[in-house]
């Protein structure tokens, strides 16, 4: 069935006509169920409700704040010669480093270009631990060798 736009606005509900009496609602003698009763609070302020995310966002910001000038003490202390890693896990030696790139040697006749916020100093422990499994490892080979 297709209603054109006159006959659409004809069936809209019209209110009574001038003159006649209009007809009388029943007062509600209880207020509707979403309402609050009179006497009671609202549902609380949004600014209480924002408190716990606000204060967890200032911590967040000095945390990052500390860590930063962490890394900047740090890679202030680098000089030419260090070993250093990058954050993709690329291990090699300084060559020259201004304020926002680092020139690092891979291999021989390797130099790359990294971003100095991306570097830090090479942990010197962590070689050494694995030179220590490398020859628990010969250790355990020679002897089972032998057997």
């Amino acid at each position: 069935m297709y209603l054109s736009a006159t006959s659409a606005l004809a069936l809209q509900p019209v209110g009574p006509k001038a003159g006649a009496p209009a007809p009388q609602e029943a007062a509600p003698s209880q207020p509707p169920p979403s309402a609050p009763p009179s006497g009671a609070p609202g549902g609380g302020s949004t600014l209480v409700l924002l408190m716990p995310l606000l204060v967890l966002m200032v911590v967040m910001l000095f945390m990052g704040r500390n860590q930063k000038k962490k890394d900047a003490e740090m890679r202030a202390k680098l000089k030419k010669g260090d070993r250093i890693t990058s954050q993709s896990g690329l291990v090699g030696e300084l060559v020259d480093m201004d304020e926002r790139f680092a020139k690092v040697k891979l291999g021989p006749g390797i130099t790359v270009q990294m971003l100095v916020s991306t570097i830090q100093p090479l942990d010197p422990s962590l070689p050494a631990k694995a030179d220590d499994k490398l020859k628990d490892l010969k250790d355990a080979k020679a002897t089972a060798d032998k057997k």
